[in-house]
């Protein structure tokens, strides 16, 4: 039987991906002025999940070490995140999100309720393509069959319509002055071969081959989304020589707090992708 995580872990990772739990949060002391607003969307990725310490007291898992957090550091942004932990596009971008029970406005309606910003970043669409079912099919049972793929293209074809649709809404609300939009890329998580990774037994070849082209899909349709978009911009994000494994892997392993979520220094590369 094929069986990589014990049912507890796997429940772990599962729940890092899509669900936010309450913890103690600290404020960071803000030491100079910023001149510039800059207002970050997306989901637990763009939140910073699993780092520390916590940047304020929503359930949303938002960290001083999420990207969004390191570039208003570093380029002195007054920086408003509304990333939260389990975000999807029709949940917590274009919808309200429900997180531990507490009823979350729209990112869209709350990015609205604020001046204009300098800058506007978005990181979605992993929690919209199924990526934790993706990922407990192939560590538990098989996957990669030709109705495995056409779900995940239902999916996608979902995707970049609401992508469409977020950044149709962005237009239409700023008018003329519209601020920069960046879309990020996702990264692949899974390295190109089964050797020495412990934490991909269970998987073979095939399965790996047909994960990391699932991945590749999900940034093709999200730079698509951006098409016909001048204000936004897709921003790749590569992880190459840095997957789940790797000598220096910028991924949580399966005993990190965040499973599979990026590491600071992953954290660093969407801030770098995010100039």
């Amino acid at each position: 039987m094929k069986k990589l995580l014990s049912g507890l872990v796997l429940v772990s990772v599962i729940a890092g991906i899509w669900f936010a739990t309450p913890h103690t949060r600290t404020h960071k002391r803000v030491t100079a002025t910023a001149t510039k607003s800059y207002v970050a969307l997306g989901d637990s990725v763009a939140a910073g999940l699993g780092l520390s310490p916590y940047s304020d007291a929503s359930a949303c898992d938002r960290t001083d070490q999420s990207y969004p957090k390191l570039e208003a550091d570093a380029d002195n942004y007054k920086l408003t995140s509304l990333a939260c932990s389990g975000a999807t596009l029709e949940a917590g971008i274009l919808g309200p999100q429900t997180v531990n029970d507490l009823a979350i406005k729209s990112q869209l309606e709350q990015l609205f309720a604020l001046p204009k910003p300098a800058q506007i970043s978005i990181t979605i669409g992993a929690n919209d393509m199924g990526w934790t079912d993706i990922l407990t099919r192939c560590y538990t049972t098989t996957c990669g069959s030709e109705a495995d793929s056409a779900g995940v293209d239902a999916r996608l074809s979902v995707v970049i319509n609401n992508m469409r649709a977020l950044l149709q809404k962005i237009s239409d609300h700023y008018g003329s002055s519209l601020p920069p939009v960046i879309v990020t890329g996702y990264y692949q998580l899974l390295p190109a071969t089964l050797a020495n990774c412990p934490e991909m037994t269970g998987l073979d070849a095939g399965e790996l081959t047909w994960e990391r082209a699932q991945e590749d899909k999900l940034n093709m349709t999200l730079r698509s989304s951006v098409v016909g978009h001048p204000f936004a911009r897709y921003a790749p994000v590569d992880f190459s020589g840095h997957e789940l494994c790797t000598a220096d892997s910028w991924v949580q392993n399966i005993s990190a707090p965040a499973p599979f979520h990026p590491t600071v220094a992953g954290q660093r590369e969407y801030e770098r992708a995010n100039r």
